[in-house]
């Protein structure tokens, strides 16, 4: 009989896993920062509110939650 122990080895080093953390929260930082800005415009400038820019902003704002639950 052979018993089935998980592996508990890491996968990673503790370096490699800060610099993974790391990464993800600027990119979910460019994430959040970049589409609110993209909101922010289309709400100042009048010029943007065209029927055909309504799916940019759908998209950003889409975008921005994804980068904000992140």
């Amino acid at each position: 009989m052979t018993s089935s122990t998980p592996n508990l080895e890491p996968k990673f080093t503790l370096v490699v896993l800060v610099l993974l953390a790391v990464l993800m929260v600027l990119i979910a930082l460019i994430t959040v920062l970049g589409n609110g800005l993209v909101v922010l415009a289309f709400l100042v400038n009048k010029d943007l509110r065209h029927r055909s820019n309504y799916l940019f902003l759908n998209l950003a704002i889409s975008d921005f939650l994804v980068g904000k639950l992140q």
